[in-house]
């Protein structure tokens, strides 16, 4: 970030790093935001693998919260099958 400062050029500063441009950016954005809330670039780093963590394990649950009902559904179809037919004899 301070190179980019230096530079005044970010495309200059990533070049000499030998990243791409939109790389620093994005380094550059986490470290203001993370500067911003008083926790510097490590801060953001973790909170942003907090956050990837998290949407992670939502995804996983919604998708086991859908087999559940998916399961759920088949059981009572079952169960309703078996119900109609037992109260027919």
């Amino acid at each position: 970030m301070a190179l980019a400062k230096e530079r005044k050029n970010v495309a200059q500063a990533a070049r000499e790093l030998e990243i791409s441009g939109s790389l620093l950016r994005t380094w550059i954005a986490a470290a203001e935001t993370a500067e911003a809330r008083g926790k510097g670039l490590a801060g953001a780093l973790e909170e942003k693998q907090e956050l990837e963590r998290l949407r992670k394990r939502l995804a996983e649950a919604e998708e086991e919260l859908e087999i559940i009902k998916k399961a759920t559904a088949y059981f009572a179809q079952e169960r309703l099958k078996r119900n109609t037919h037992g109260s027919k004899k």
